[in-house]
């Protein structure tokens, strides 16, 4: 893995967006002040990768990374792992609680080095991304943070872990866990060998019984039961004949049987006979009543005749209505003229009374008028002197008026008793007029209806001729009615005697019925022929089916008797052929179907000796299969031990801490100009063997802060430039390695010989980076990424050599 580009922005101590190149570069340093944000940039590279801050102490606490004031922190960092192009994106936000990191991706670039190209998503969630970079490095953050970022406080971890944890990371690192999966592959495949041994030994256990005298043995039961079968085929002939025998006669037997059950059926019904005279006498009536019926018909056709020659009946008595009503009317008019002249009468006297009230109120008008005038005069007297000046003339007055009050009242009186008067008359005279008119309108109606009654009457016959005609009409309709009603009687009686008929025919179609079913179930004896009197046909029946039964009851006696010698010999022969199947193995009963079970006994043998044949054959295939699969078992089984934890892989690890003492103790002699060299002690633990010392060993826990850089270094240096050498699959290549602590405890002369170191470690083409802020140190590499602090923000800012 080495680091290509990192992008900060929201991150701890860079508010604003920084950027770390890192393109072509192998060896850099990270120089500033404290607390200016060195060791931040790589912290954003692991937390890129991992999500997680080492030097917070917790894996799940992100929200310190967060600038204070900030939303949200983004890191991205661009990476490659051999020539791949990848790319790893976190973004945390915070929360009323902390903070979330939901939001992250992994990216493969399609086209390696154009991170503007289409990218694969490898993964879209924070654990996913921990997840795939862990798969995709070959390491777990705690591993990624020994052997490539070796951070502040965690530098000399490796040196100081226990025999176990170092264990654990060098079968990581150098993938030994390959022959523990190895050993995993064969202690399965024993326990899968194991099983199957365990299966056959099952299936051989269940084909105990296969042995060759089992199919000897099955083959004695099967030429047997072929002797069964064959001494039954030799005898179906004969058993078929016999078979053959007793079934004609059982069927002979059904047969007469059957005609003797149809021919006892055979009976003449108790009324037959009664049912035939009663025919015959219901027919003679229908002719009587049939012949009754024409002679009314006929009287009934000589009625209609007379009737049909009179006049029509309707018409004479319409002219005699018309004369009836002729009558009325000329009586009404007689009556209604005397009304009309006595109604002008009273029109004449209504008018007089109008006029002489309308005079009488004229007078009354003019009384009133006079009375008003004479009472305005009494009212200007009222005011008045004699020898006054008159105010109407002007003359002077004489003498005044007399004064009377009650004159216009009894004026105003009179006028209203004569205006009663006048509309009392009037109205009088207006009920008259209506009399009178409709008087007029009734006695012209009557007029009217004489007049067109007297027209249709001109040429009517007389009343006399009408009522003579009439007289006859009705004795004509009277004949003709009582004829119809004789008719209608005989129609009747005709009706009756022919449903009796019809009764009488249906007992005798049924009786006849009944015959024919009789006759048609005995039809194939041949019974006598039909004919046309019924009794004669029923006695003749009975009469021959009487003799028929007799001749057949002789007939089964026969048949019964040959049967039961047939069935004698059948059952002899079958009980011969029953005692050989016996023998044989095969129950001899129910007799019928022997050779069916014979031969199913014969196919089942067979079939078994066949299976025994084909089970010896498996079985001595499992035998064969087994020993194969037990020598397999057994080989597994000693490779999956000898490349156990405490086998091959050990030694293996034993190896690998030998190289990897062996390389960190040539570097730390280098880095020590020779003084110190590395060892292991009885427990596995790193210790250091000092030459000026008389070679003293030092456990590691002992050594000086520069002492632990020194061999703190030496180790890591050794483990990155080692471990694809040792890996058994050729390993993951750490192609870079981050310091981040101790070179402010060396004295000059030992910085300069780590200096030295680094600068050869950086030309082997692994990057190399360092966080110091030791200037004499800084200024020997070649690229320097300068971090500044500000109030606001941190910045980044690269300087080349």
């Amino acid at each position: 893995m080495r680091p290509v580009r990192i992008e900060v922005e929201g991150f701890a101590a860079f508010r604003e967006r920084a950027v770390v190149d890192l393109a072509d570069t192998d060896l850099f340093a990270l120089v500033g002040p404290t607390g200016a944000g060195k060791s931040t940039v790589i912290d954003a590279m692991v937390f890129a990768l991992y999500g997680s801050v080492p030097r917070y102490g917790s894996k799940g606490l992100v929200y310190p990374v967060i600038t204070q004031g900030a939303l949200e922190a983004r890191v991205r960092l661009d990476f490659t792992v051999g020539a791949d192009h990848y790319i790893a994106t976190r973004v945390v936000r915070r929360t009323k609680t902390g903070a979330t990191t939901k939001e992250a991706r992994l990216e493969r670039c399609v086209a390696a080095a154009d991170t503007t190209a289409d990218t694969t998503v490898l993964a879209d969630d924070a654990d996913g991304v921990t997840a795939a970079a862990a798969r995709l490095l070959g390491l777990e953050l705690e591993q990624f943070t020994k052997c490539v970022v070796l951070p502040q406080g965690a530098f000399a971890t490796l040196l100081h872990d226990t025999k176990a944890t170092r264990q654990d990371l060098l079968v990581k690192l150098l993938d030994l866990g390959l022959y523990e999966r190895l050993a995993s592959a064969a202690r399965a495949e024993t326990k899968r060998a194991a099983q199957r041994i365990e299966f056959l030994d099952e299936q051989l256990a269940r084909s105990v019984h296969a042995t060759a005298a089992a199919v000897v043995e099955a083959t004695v039961r099967v030429d047997a039961l072929a002797g069964v079968v064959a001494a039954l085929d030799a005898a179906a002939p004969t058993l078929a004949d016999l078979d053959a025998e007793i079934r004609l006669a059982d069927e002979r037997m059904a047969e007469t049987a059957q005609a003797l059950a149809a021919l006892a059926t055979v009976a003449t019904p108790p009324d037959v006979h009664e049912i035939a005279r009663e025919a015959d006498h219901a027919a003679e009536a229908v002719v009587d009543a049939e012949a009754a019926e024409r002679a009314a018909t006929e009287a009934v056709d000589a009625a209609s005749t007379v009737a049909e020659a009179l006049p029509d009946a309707s018409a004479l008595r319409a002219f005699a209505a018309d004369r009836e009503r002729l009558a009325e009317v000329s009586a009404s008019i007689d009556k209604g003229t005397r009304l009309v002249v006595e109604v002008e009468a009273s029109v004449a006297a209504a008018q007089a009374s109008v006029e002489a009230a309308t005079t009488a109120l004229r007078d009354a008008e003019r009384r009133r008028d006079q009375a008003r005038t004479a009472d305005v005069v009494s009212d200007l007297a009222r005011h008045l002197h004699v020898g006054d000046d008159c105010p109407v003339c002007g003359s002077s007055i004489e003498a005044l008026p007399s004064i009377d009050d009650g004159a216009l009242a009894a004026a105003e009186q009179g006028l209203e008793v004569a205006t009663s008067a006048r509309r009392d008359a009037a109205v009088q005279l207006t009920d008259v007029e209506k009399t009178e008119a409709s008087y007029r309108a009734k006695l012209d109606e009557r007029v009217a209806e004489r007049d067109q009654l007297a027209r249709r009457l001109a040429d009517a016959p007389s009343t006399d001729e009408i009522t003579e005609t009439l007289r006859r009409i009705a004795a004509a309709e009277e004949s003709l009615r009582a004829a119809r009603a004789a008719d209608e009687r005989a129609r009747g009686e005709v009706s009756n005697r022919r449903s009796a008929a019809d009764a009488a025919a249906r007992r005798v179609a049924g009786a006849r019925a009944d015959f024919v079913t009789a006759r048609d179930q005995v039809a194939a004896f041949g019974p006598p022929p039909v004919t046309a009197d019924l009794s004669a046909d029923w006695d003749a029946l009975v009469r021959w089916s009487n003799d028929e039964r007799a001749g057949r009851d002789a007939s089964l006696e026969a048949l019964s008797s040959a049967r039961a010698t047939a069935t004698a010999a059948r059952d002899q022969r079958l009980a011969a052929l029953g005692a050989l199947a016996e023998e044989a193995g095969v129950a001899p009963t129910p007799a019928p179907g022997l050779r069916d079970r014979c031969v199913s006994a014969l196919a089942t043998a067979r079939t078994e000796r066949e299976q025994l044949e084909r089970e010896v054959v498996l079985a001595d295939g499992l035998r064969e299969e087994r020993a194969a699969l037990d020598e397999r078992r057994q080989v597994h089984d000693l490779l999956a031990e000898q490349l156990g934890a405490r086998g091959f892989e050990a030694w293996l690890l034993d190896e690998a801490l030998d190289a990897l003492l062996a390389g960190a103790s040539t570097w730390l002699e280098q880095l020590s100009s020779g003084r110190y060299a590395m060892a292991v002690d009885d427990k596995k633990q790193f210790a250091v063997i000092d030459h000026a010392n008389a070679d003293e060993r030092r456990i590691a826990r002992t050594l000086s802060g520069g002492e632990t850089f020194l061999a703190s270094l030496a180790l890591a240096l050794a483990l990155a430039e080692g471990v694809s050498e040792l890996s058994a699959t050729g390993g993951n290549t750490l192609d870079a390695i981050f310091l981040d602590e101790g070179f402010g405890t060396l004295d000059p002369d030992t910085l300069d010989v780590v200096a030295t170191a680094i600068e050869e470690l950086g030309a082997t083409g692994r990057m190399v980076g360092i966080i110091s802020h030791v200037a004499d140190l800084a200024e020997r590499v070649p690229v320097r990424f300068e971090v500044s602090k500000s109030p606001g923000t941190s910045t980044i800012e690269r300087v080349d050599a």
